[in-house]
């Protein structure tokens, strides 16, 4: 552990900067506990840490230190002392714990003046291990607004069960604890540190139940609308891997694959593009303690990636896979999630070709007659996407824009839209039919507002579900 923290790539390592944050936050608190505001350690104390806010800063505008009754995280990592001069880690769960505080949230604009003022006011108060659910009452009560910090109550005496969520609620919180660490993973790569993989394995495997038992082909058309979302946290690689995600579990899922098999491949699919150096993405996954065949599956498929476009969209290299049946399935869906997104100018995708929907499924259908796809997958990935693959962007013959939001099974078929005006904002729900519906070239690449991408999310929620959100 000590020969690793001292080598050179753990300087730009999230994990040395979660050690960081939390070593600060505690050291800054207990100089301010016991000099007051204003003196030389502190403003060594303040630069320090507003270094550490900056680190996290370039990648988020927020980053939180949580504690759940059992451990510390940074964002919903954990962390754990390890070394000698670690041992502020139980200084720093008794404070927490003694302030009844489960989280404190720093937000990109943070001031000095406001830092001082949350420290200022939390040192006024004893630390031990006994709860006082008053003392967070007493913190709230004296703290004055500060814009760009938030603190959030403990609740020692609640029963520990955990929400019951709705497969739709439960789908978007899969989504989000995908998406948001995803950029921080390809950090621990490139700093040559281990992954949380367990953390990613529990959400693939939430995600695979999810999909197993759904009753409704809303729960799946939701889970294809969150594929089709461009970019999440100000990430496009982000999104794009969590799209792989969720199509290769249902791709995996129309195939009858096994739930273990499902599990590779989705993992998989997670990691295949976690470094624009495959070589380190392969090794950052093949080094482990024991053996799993998850995880040297999941390298191979990372050392195999499909990166070969011609400027027509046509796959050239047919070997690009790893051989496996998790190999062949990324190959249809990497290609497909990656053809239908605009990427920006420094993306390791920037001259990947740009299709609509439509046209990918076209693209897709023309490389299986050219064996770089698998037939089977193929047809397998059609027979879910639909001819008009959610969130495709489409004319209507009277004029009209639309989005589509259920499947079009044939082109016969009658489904749902949500017509759009000129600002892509919505307008209102309607029932047509596919003859009716035309693919529009310029619209490949279409970002959505935000505001209407909220809005389209919201319709795949009934009433309960958003009374059930709200009261969360």
């Amino acid at each position: 552990m000590e020969e690793r923290r001292n080598r050179p790539e753990y300087d730009n390592s999230p994990k040395k900067w979660r050690y960081n944050f939390s070593k600060s936050l505690f050291t800054f608190w207990k100089n301010v506990k016991m000099y007051g505001d204003k003196n030389e350690r502190i403003t060594e104390e303040i630069t320090f840490f507003k270094q550490v806010l900056a680190f996290f800063f370039e990648e988020k505008n927020e980053v939180s230190i949580l504690f759940d009754g059992i451990d510390i995280k940074i964002d919903k990592v954990r962390i754990r002392g390890q070394r000698q001069d670690d041992k502020y880690f139980e200084d720093v769960y008794d404070l927490f714990l003694s302030l009844c505080m489960s989280g404190i949230t720093f937000r990109k604009g943070v001031t000095d003046e406001e830092i001082l003022t949350l420290l200022a006011v939390i040192g006024k108060y004893p630390v031990g291990r006994e709860p006082k659910v008053a003392a967070y009452e007493r913190v709230r009560a004296d703290l004055p607004p500060l814009p760009h910090i938030e603190i959030y109550p403990y609740d020692p005496e609640e029963s520990g069960n955990l929400p019951i969520y709705t497969p739709e609620q439960s789908i978007r919180k899969i989504y989000s604890a995908l998406a948001e660490g995803y950029m921080d993973y390809c950090k621990m790569v490139d700093a040559a540190e281990s992954i949380p993989l367990r953390m990613i394995e529990r959400r693939v495997q939430d995600l695979i139940s999810i999909v197993s038992n759904a009753k409704k082909i809303e729960t799946l058309e939701f889970i294809m609308f969150l594929a089709s979302i461009p970019a999440s946290y100000g990430s496009s690689e982000n999104a794009f891997a969590v799209a792989r995600v969720f199509w290769s579990v249902l791709v995996a899922k129309k195939l009858k694959v096994d739930l273990q098999t499902t599990k590779r491949i989705a993992i998989s699919a997670y990691l295949q593009y976690f470094s624009a150096d495959n070589g380190k993405g392969y090794s950052a996954l093949s080094r482990m303690d024991d053996f799993n065949y998850d995880r040297i599956e999941a390298a191979l498929n990372v050392s195999s990636r499909i990166s070969d476009f011609s400027d027509k969209g046509l796959l050239l290299d047919t070997s690009a896979s790893s051989g496996t049946l998790s190999g062949e399935i990324l190959k249809v869906v990497s290609y497909f999630s990656a053809v239908t997104r605009k990427w920006p100018e420094n993306s390791m995708f920037a001259g990947c070709p740009l299709m609509t929907r439509p046209q990918a499924l076209r693209s897709v259908i023309r490389n299986s007659a050219k064996d770089v796809f698998k037939k089977e997958i193929v047809e397998a990935f059609m027979s879910i996407t639909g001819i008009y693959p959610i969130g495709s962007v489409l004319r209507i013959s009277d004029g009209n824009l639309c989005v589509v939001v259920k499947r079009f099974k044939n082109f016969f078929d009658q489904s749902d839209v949500l017509i759009l005006d000129n600002t892509l904002s919505i307008k209102e729900r309607r029932t047509v039919n596919a003859e009716n519906l035309l693919d529009i070239p310029e619209a490949a690449g279409v970002v959505l507002p935000e505001k209407t991408i909220v809005e389209i999310l919201n319709t795949f929620l009934d009433e309960r579900e958003l009374q059930n959100e709200k009261s969360e």
